[in-house]
């Protein structure tokens, strides 16, 4: 083997490892961290450079680990079960590691989330036979996709989803609040397709005037009506060949359904004025906030269109639902806007914390929204939870006075706890947060495991 060979294997090597979906730690002696993965932040949600260079006892006193046991097993790893202060459970196997001559080099620990290793395997087993071959080309193809953003088990197995229907024909609805990222998904759909050098054309339903729908979907003949001085092709023959989002598309008249409706079922569209059919070749994508169903039994939608639409359903769960994503999407639109406005903001911890806890009743759209909002007004480089809009900080204090007469010993623990999650969200180390609650270091790592925060 050549010296440039064993260069590239180890560079493989590396990456390999980097790049793992396990976590993926080493230390030395001491137990100082000196190594930790890409996995390791995405499973802890923790920064890595808040790990690097620590001890366990070094994250515990600065608040990073709120409670850890370890055990030794029978055979050679140690097993260390640890709660974080992001509300993330982990557990991590260490053993040490010798040279040939049985000298110690380090310990090395893989580090896993309790959570993800049920789902993992509750997901194997209920996994149906597919091409894999095909399916990596097409996970390859969507990691391209800069638009999808997320670290979440939810968005994963959203991801493997489309995977499998991007290739086929069949019509999909994609089901989800405003703002969760359905058009993202029907995007990529379309970019991982057999579709993607053709148009994908994204029709906005409930934007279009109910008077000029029908000409704007499926054209007009010259002369088809007032105004109609030339004959124009609708959206749909501008989609020929490639793909169609029909967006809101329970907004659509009940008249007008019908005629979508043999649009899908013949591959066929008369204009306006018209009387000669035209070919077309369109994959057909809808997306709705509403519940179709619903509107079905109530008359408002026809059912023949919902199920002939409804061939592959794909449902995107709010953004409260996969609240892992939240941290990788503020990173994220942090980074475009800093690129956008020419700064350099960074967000403090307790940011990231009262922004991963806030509920984003508008999804998405609300935090980049957000996100670029903080990017223009705060002050200074850094964006700390003070600076953050006032719904989000009504989210930690909206309970702080009760309406209703409770126990006083009772007020007392919601009040104690209150004031030292506002004291970690403010102060980077549970020692400044003891300082400044008027307690000991001790006193406060106690009641902290005491409430489980």
């Amino acid at each position: 083997m050549s010296h440039q060979t064993t260069l590239d294997i180890d560079q493989v090597f590396l990456e390999a490892i980097d790049q793992s979906f396990d976590g993926f730690l080493l230390s030395d002696l001491r137990g100082r961290i000196f190594y930790a993965n890409k996995a390791v932040e995405e499973i802890s949600g923790v920064p890595t450079t808040e790990i690097v260079g620590k001890t366990t006892k070094d994250m515990e006193e600065d608040g990073i680990i709120i409670s850890q046991s370890m055990k030794i097993l029978k055979k050679d790893p140690l097993t260390i079960s640890q709660k974080l202060r992001t509300g993330i459970e982990v557990f991590i196997t260490s053993k040490p590691i010798y040279d040939k001559e049985g000298r110690f080099i380090c310990y090395v620990a893989n580090y896993h989330r309790f959570s993800r290793i049920d789902d993992l395997y509750r997901e194997h087993h209920n996994q149906v036979d597919i091409n894999y071959t095909e399916l990596q080309q097409l996970r390859l193809q969507m990691l391209k996709t800069d638009e999808w953003i997320g670290a979440s088990f939810e968005t994963k197995k959203l991801k493997e989803k489309v995977a499998k229907v991007a290739k086929t024909e069949a019509n999909i609805l994609i089901i989800g609040e405003s703002g969760v990222g359905k058009e993202v998904v029907s995007k990529t759909i379309h970019k991982v397709s057999d579709r993607r050098e053709f148009p994908f054309i994204q029709i906005n339903c409930g934007a279009i005037p109910e008077t000029l729908m029908e000409a704007e979907l499926f054209g007009h003949e010259k002369g088809a009506f007032t105004g109609a001085v030339s004959a124009k092709p609708g959206l749909l023959e501008a989609a020929d060949k490639g793909t169609v989002l029909l967006d809101e598309i329970g907004e659509i008249p009940l008249h007008l359904q019908v005629k979508l409706l043999r649009v899908i079922q013949t591959r066929e569209v008369t204009r306006v004025g018209g009387t000669k059919p035209r070919k077309l070749d369109i994959r057909f994508l809808a997306a709705t906030n509403r519940d179709l169903k619903q509107m079905v039994q109530e008359g408002k939608f026809r059912e023949d269109l919902y199920y002939r639409l409804n061939v592959i359903p794909i449902k995107i769960p709010p953004l409260r639902d996969r609240k892992e994503d939240i941290p990788v999407l503020c990173t994220h639109f942090l980074e475009k806007y800093n690129k956008k406005y020419a700064v350099d903001k960074r967000l403090t911890d307790s940011a990231y914390r009262l922004l991963s806890e806030y509920a984003w009743p508008g999804n998405v759209r609300q935090l980049e929204n957000t996100m670029e909002q903080l990017v223009i007004l705060t002050e200074g480089f850094e964006i700390g939870g003070k600076d953050l809009p006032r719904e989000i900080l009504k989210n930690q204090v909206e309970d702080y006075f009760p309406d209703e007469i409770i126990p006083l010993p009772e007020l007392r623990e919601q009040t104690e706890k209150r004031m030292i999650r506002l004291a970690l969200d403010r102060y980077t180390t549970i020692r400044e947060a003891a300082r400044h609650l008027g307690v000991d270091h001790s006193t406060l790592v106690k009641k902290i495991k005491r409430y489980g925060m």
